[in-house]
């Protein structure tokens, strides 16, 4: 998996640089895997007309990779100004961009 890693940061941008992306980070809670994905703030996102304020939602579905096939929804809502003003999960429970990535040293 390290090298995998490895050969995927040489193709990818730096953690954080990307101003159009909302990384989510999960954790599935029947098998346990750590599982991440990227949001397009500027393609992703559905314009909400239902309340007084602009908002705009989005809603993933995220599956592991081969551990089990338990579906993760992650339901996120984001202001204006697309800053992230609430967020739900159903199937798994959320983690920081730290816990995600835990382990990973072992292999390098």
């Amino acid at each position: 998996m390290g090298f995998f890693n490895k050969l995927s940061n040489l193709f990818s941008s730096p953690r954080g640089s990307d101003t159009r992306a909302y990384w989510i980070y999960a954790r599935c809670n029947r098998c346990g895997e750590r599982i991440r994905t990227r949001v397009d703030l500027s393609n992703d996102l559905s314009l909400d007309y239902g309340g007084d304020q602009t908002t705009y939602f989005t809603r993933k579905v995220l599956i592991g990779e081969g551990r089990c096939f338990e579906r993760i929804e992650v339901r996120l809502t984001f202001d204006k100004d697309r800053k992230l003003i609430n967020r739900e999960i159903n199937g798994g429970e959320f983690i920081r961009e730290e816990q995600f990535y835990e382990g990973d040293q072992a292999n390098e």
